[in-house]
């Protein structure tokens, strides 16, 4: 994390501490620690040809804390994960995690915010986003986006949004993988017809620099949802609209430019019972990641959990990628074969006692590259112990 990425993020957390020290009246103020410890194994850790098996430990503390006044909320959490693999590859690396939210809330506006810092690996939030496998290593992430939400009348209010991301990769330019920067901006309206239903039409633009390979890459969009409530346990959105692409690649003296439309679309829906839940998702999106280029990335995924026992709950869950660069035509420049990555995990909880719970989970997760039918698979397993600390909370 730099100096830079530091001094920014302590500036948002301390103003927004600030505002919630000075917001007079009634305060509420909670938090909840916990300590997790966790045994590994993982016969591909990078899901390639290579040899990647190995033993992992992990020690994970964090707190969970949340304040609230009359019209302050403020929620978030602090964590890390320490930790160390043996095997065909031996090293020690520690993730960290500060995601926070703010809403102020007055009689027709809310001003939110929503960002934080999170240090962790490209096979892990990078790879759930976009389906792309990485090379292995640590990605630092800042992202901030505030946002206003205005209520016209009791059905219709409108939304604006900005977005700022920095993402920084650990021996990036050794292994390929190349910073960016985003803005982004965001304009909608949202309405509701009826008590089940919401439809909102959103407008949007971002812009994307990667200074290292000279890539910057304008995105405009457009994006139309319906959401309708089936009954008060189940629910469903659609969703769908074009995404208009400017790229430009800047490499020397020369500039090329390529100007292309993806749809991007997709729905889910998700029921929930007494003792279970299931949901079920797919879409197409387009995504900027490490590898230095857009990628298209079509998703299909499920979960479901039932608890066994008062104590016991059981799950499943499971997701499917293609994905496929969108590359600057024309430049010869990255090109990324259509690449599929499954993966399959059940688990089991176990609640122990009232501070204690027991996890254990295992993976399975295929990549098959089809250019080379290069295909790869690994297996993973672990088994988690958690103790949460009774929640502590006051008010003032």
């Amino acid at each position: 994390m730099t100096r830079r990425q530091v001094l920014i993020v302590g500036v948002i957390v301390g103003g927004l501490v600030c505002m919630a020290v000075r917001e007079t009246g009634a305060a509420e103020w909670s938090a909840e620690p916990s300590m997790a410890v966790k045994g590994e194994y993982n016969s591909n850790l990078t899901l390639s040809s290579i040899p990647g098996e190995v033993w992992g430990h992990w020690m994970s503390p964090s707190v969970r804390f949340a304040g609230s006044t009359e019209r302050l909320e403020v929620s978030g959490k602090a964590a890390a994960d320490f930790v160390t693999y043996y095997g065909d590859q031996n090293r020690s690396l520690t993730n960290l995690y500060f995601p926070l939210t703010v809403r102020y809330t007055s009689e027709r506006d809310v001003f939110g915010l929503d960002g934080g810092f999170t240090r962790d690996n490209t096979l892990m939030s990078e790879l759930r986003q976009t389906g792309a496998v990485l090379s292995f290593t640590q990605r630092n992430m800042l992202s901030v986006s505030p946002s206003w939400t205005r209520t016209v009348t009791e059905n219709l209010s409108l939304q604006v949004g900005y977005q700022f991301a920095n993402a920084t990769y650990e021996n990036g330019s050794r292994l390929g993988l190349f910073d960016y920067d985003l803005h982004g901006g965001n304009l909608g309206a949202s309405y509701k017809p009826t008590e089940r239903d919401t439809v909102q039409l959103t407008g949007s633009y971002s812009k994307v620099d990667i200074p290292d390979n000279g890539l910057k890459i304008g995105n405009t969009g457009a994006a139309l949802s319906f959401t309708h409530a089936f009954s008060e346990s189940t629910s469903g959105t659609v969703f769908g609209g074009p995404k208009f692409l400017d790229q430009t690649l800047t490499v020397g003296s020369t500039s090329l430019a390529d100007k292309q439309i993806i749809w991007a679309f997709g729905g889910s829906i998700g029921t929930k019972w007494e003792d279970a839940q299931a949901s079920l998702d797919a879409s197409r999106d387009v995504n900027v990641s490490g590898l230095g280029v857009l990628l298209r990335t079509d998703r299909l995924g499920a979960a479901a959990s039932k608890d066994v026992t008062e104590n016991v709950t059981v799950s499943l869950a499971g997701a499917v990628y293609l994905v496929q660069a969108v590359p600057v035509q024309g430049t010869g420049g990255i090109q990324i074969a259509e690449t599929r990555v499954i993966t399959v995990s059940p688990a089991v909880t176990w609640k122990l006692a009232q501070w204690w719970t027991l996890e254990a989970a295992y993976t399975y997760a295929d990549r098959q590259i089809d250019a080379n039918d290069d295909r790869s698979h690994g297996h993973s397993m672990f088994l988690r112990l958690t103790y949460i600390v009774p929640k502590l909370s006051f008010s003032r």
